[in-house]
């Protein structure tokens, strides 16, 4: 027996939660309309974008799963469901999802945009496997004491995503990468393939610049051109509260200490 009143309460209550950044709480809110009413595929949705934000990308997949079982056409849930796999590192499950999703509204700028990530994504992964060497028995293994290329500035896109790929991992080698390049091309480089990933990446770098070297010009113009990259209020979205909190940390530094304005850019990254 469903109880409408009752789940469009805690709809509600999740609603304004997930306003206020209160993601886990969004979540129990939203089980709680659906224990009342678990015939709106909007809540299975609404619970996914909360578990999404969470990090819980499993939990996000099976929300959106049971919200497709109600309607199989939800565009929006299609969209998150691929957004989880993605972050799963289930590039082809992502693939079919965003896919269908464009099949059901082939004008959906955002679906076009995820649906091109992930072909690069299932290309890298490709490339990457048939690089690894093969043992005898014709099993890979990875490359023993491989050391990172010699740093150049990027001609192009690719050029770009590689030497992310080879540096993101160590701070202090993407913050040398990130001085080599120039900050004015970051939307040319980047162009629709900024990740939330690349905010974490980039905010750790930022961290080893400014404390190792008190780099706060680099500080400034990163974080002042990031927002002009396409996609960026999608990736800052999915960007943990805990690097917001860090990129906050930042520019609050430039302010007290270097006596930069940087009051609007903190509004960018709320």
């Amino acid at each position: 027996m469903t109880d409408t009143v009752a789940s469009q309460k805690f709809k509600a209550q999740g609603d304004t939660a997930y306003r206020q950044s209160q993601f886990a709480q969004a979540a129990d809110f939203y089980s709680q309309a659906i224990q009342a009413d678990g015939t709106n595929p909007v809540l299975f949705t609404n619970r996914a974008m909360a578990q999404l934000k969470l990090g819980q990308f499993t939990d996000a997949a099976n929300s959106c799963s049971q919200a497709l079982a109600i309607d199989s056409t939800s565009v929006k849930a299609l969209w998150r469901r691929g957004t989880a796999y993605y972050s799963l590192g289930q590039f082809s499950k992502a693939h079919h999802d965003f896919t269908c999703g464009l099949a059901l509204e082939p004008t959906n700028a955002v679906l076009s945009t995820e649906l091109e990530k992930t072909k690069k994504a299932l290309e890298s992964a490709a490339a990457s496997k048939a690089q690894l060497p093969r043992s005898g028995n014709g099993i890979t293994t990875p490359i023993a004491g491989s050391t990172p290329q010699p740093m150049s500035v990027p001609q192009s896109p690719q050029d770009f995503e590689r030497a992310w790929r080879e540096h993101a991992s160590v701070p202090a080698r993407l913050y040398k990468y990130l001085k080599m390049v120039p900050v004015a091309r970051l939307p040319s480089l980047f162009r629709a393939s900024l990740e939330s990933t690349h905010i974490a990446d980039i905010t750790n770098a930022l961290e080893h610049g400014y404390q190792t070297h008190k780099d706060f010009d680099l500080v400034f113009k990163v974080l002042s051109t990031l927002p002009s990259i396409d996609r960026f209020s999608l990736a800052l979205l999915f960007t943990d509260d805990k690097v917001k909190e860090r990129i906050h940390h930042l520019l609050k530094q430039l302010t007290t200490v270097h006596d930069v304005d940087a009051a609007s850019l903190t509004n960018e990254y709320r």
